[in-house]
């Protein structure tokens, strides 16, 4: 189902009951949900288009099934900000995907205040093209499966995660083939955690206290 920008916000539900119609919700320009409960019944694609822009503010979802929210084109950006969302399978916000170049540059994810829970956990931001930008911050992200968390971008990417709690049932890797910042974070894997940055790489005051590879 298109969704096309809208006079006024959204919320929770309205993004919920699109995603129960068909599954899928394509986002143009710049699209707004802010406030409300919203429970989504069914696997769900949210598809933006280039240069769209998803925001999801103060909202609580949750999903029975995987939700993805993804984008192809060059750049889109996904925020999420002082929001609930936890889904019974995966949970994607990825900007850039899948391709690489030169179709997935410039995306932007931002985590900010919030909890993101799934069965894996993917925050990806043109993770196989240029530019990309992934922040998690004050923030707790916790995947319950083998699959774990990715927090990562491509070349002359940017990740940064600080002062969030991390906890996943398989492996955690923070990454970029650019700059990786990770700060104050709490992590817990029952795999491996990986801290690394293909051009530069800091990893402060962490616990426990991982190293950057």
């Amino acid at each position: 189902q298109a969704t096309a920008v809208s006079a006024a916000p959204g919320s929770a539900g309205d993004i919920a009951a699109d995603c129960n119609d068909d599954g899928v919700v394509t986002v143009y320009g710049t699209e707004r949900y802010i406030g409300g409960v919203g429970t989504i019944t069914r696997d769900c694609n949210v598809n933006l288009t280039a240069g769209a822009k998803l925001v999801l503010r103060n909202v609580t979802l949750t999903s029975t099934g995987s939700l993805a929210a993804i984008s192809s084109p060059p750049g889109t950006t996904i925020k999420v900000l002082d929001s609930t969302i936890t889904a019974a399978g995966s949970l994607e916000l990825t900007a850039g995907c899948c391709a690489g170049e030169p179709f997935e540059v410039d995306g932007t994810v931002i985590v900010r205040r919030s909890d993101l829970s799934g069965s894996s956990l993917q925050i990806l931001a043109s993770f196989g093209a240029t530019n990309g930008r992934a922040v998690v911050a004050e923030s707790t992200l916790t995947a319950s499966g083998a699959l774990g968390i990715q927090v990562r971008t491509g070349p002359d990417g940017l990740t940064r995660v600080r002062d969030s709690v991390i906890s996943s049932g398989g492996d955690v890797w923070l990454a970029s083939a650019g700059d990786t910042r990770a700060r104050r974070n709490t992590l817990s894997a029952a795999g491996t955690v990986t801290i690394e940055g293909g051009v530069s790489c800091a990893s402060i005051a962490n616990t426990p206290a991982v190293p950057c590879t």
